[in-house]
């Protein structure tokens, strides 16, 4: 008999996809080939039409989102609590509903307000602190991005470790996607020496240690150009780096910030880059870490939290709190990309780079366990 299970999709609606929103998409492309189980999508207890799903992935966007379900929650009827208790629940992010399903999961991608509250605003961290206990103890299993955050979740909540297990993130890449990127690595078409720094421009992603280390080797300025990827997140980090700059002997225009977007942006900026920058202090796992190195990119990254987790081989790591550190794997990673330059890969070559990445595995452990409630 075919398993009935719920998949909150929730994070769906969201305009703008990055992290969560992203994975909870992976998760739901395969979710709709999976024939071994009945996946119902819904917001809360809504049931959405799987085409409004759909149209979502295919536009790599919520826009639109709120307005149909602000209609469906006049047309479609809640799914009732009879039902849902014969039902298994996934909640890739926040619960909306506790103990409202017969058995219930969660994914749980880091404590980052807990254990790191110095990167967070008061109101942040009692938002948090409060809903992920309740989160976490009204939950039959939880999925844990990494080893490290489920450690921390072990540590601050006493789950036992039966009752959780790690699900490896997943990366993959359209061939538009590729296709687009690899055409500007053809030597004729050959772009400025650059370096991208991946994550949201906030305190947590230490941006900060970039210009601290410009201004004591302007020269790296000169030979590659710097470019922030990710939108702005809180306390104008942006303005606050960019003002150190000024009597540095570092040019304004050397410095680039993209702000928010596309797949296919992003995905060409990090395959013609020199290499990749990921000086974060603490991450749950660290996904732009598996991308780039899927990519076959060095990554210059902290060696705190689950990072060193993500793709080793690829990266050459720092302590995030020690700038001498930080120029060391720098200049070690610039020999490193001269060696290994991806000039000349071909789209099929990337793509089986990148296959052994998937989200098969992550999909897999989730599946497993909803049909063995």
């Amino acid at each position: 008999m075919t398993r009935k299970a719920v998949l909150d999709v929730g994070a769906l609606f969201e305009e703008h996809w990055t992290g969560i929103p992203n994975v909870v998409a992976a998760l739901v492309r395969h979710a709709l080939d999976d024939q071994s189980i009945d996946w119902v999508f819904t917001h809360e207890t809504v049931p959405l039409p799987r085409e409004l799903v759909v149209k979502f992935l295919r536009q790599r966007s919520g826009a639109g989102g709120l307005d149909a379900l602000s209609q469906l929650v006049w047309d479609v009827p809640p799914i009732a609590q009879a039902d849902a208790a014969e039902m298994v629940a996934i909640f890739p992010n926040i619960k909306p509903v506790r103990r409202y399903f017969g058995k219930e999961a969660a994914i749980i991608h880091d404590l980052s307000p807990i254990v790191t509250p110095q990167f967070h605003n008061a109101d942040n961290i009692f938002h948090f602190a409060n809903r992920i206990r309740a989160d976490v103890e009204t939950s039959d299993h939880l999925f844990c991005v990494s080893r490290a955050t489920l450690t921390d979740v072990e540590a601050y909540f006493g789950k036992p470790a039966s009752e959780m297990s790690v699900i490896r993130l997943g990366c993959e890449f359209e061939p538009n996607e590729l296709s687009a990127g690899a055409l500007q690595l053809r030597p004729e078409l050959s772009v400025e020496p650059y370096v991208v720094v991946i994550g949201t421009l906030e305190p947590r992603k230490n941006g900060s240690l970039i210009f601290d280390y410009l201004m004591t080797d302007p020269g790296f300025a000169s030979r590659f150009k710097v470019v922030f990827v990710g939108r702005d997140g809180w306390l104008d980090e942006k303005s606050r780096l960019m003002s150190r700059l000024q009597g540095a002997g570092v040019a304004a225009d050397r410095i680039l910030f993209t702000g928010f977007i596309s797949n296919e942006e992003r995905t060409a900026l990090m395959l013609n880059s020199a290499f990749c920058i990921y000086p974060s202090f603490f991450e749950g796992f660290g996904l732009p870490v598996l991308e780039a190195g899927a990519m076959g990119k060095v990554t210059v990254c902290s060696n705190s939290s689950s990072m060193p987790e993500v793709f080793p081989e690829q990266c050459v790591f720092f302590d995030p709190t020690e700038p001498f550190e930080f120029a060391q794997a720098l200049r070690t990673a610039e020999l490193r990309a001269a060696q290994t330059r991806s000039a000349g890969q071909s789209v099929s070559d990337l793509l089986e780079r990148a296959a052994p990445h998937g989200w098969d595995r992550c999909y897999a452990e989730i599946a497993r366990w909803v049909k063995e409630q």
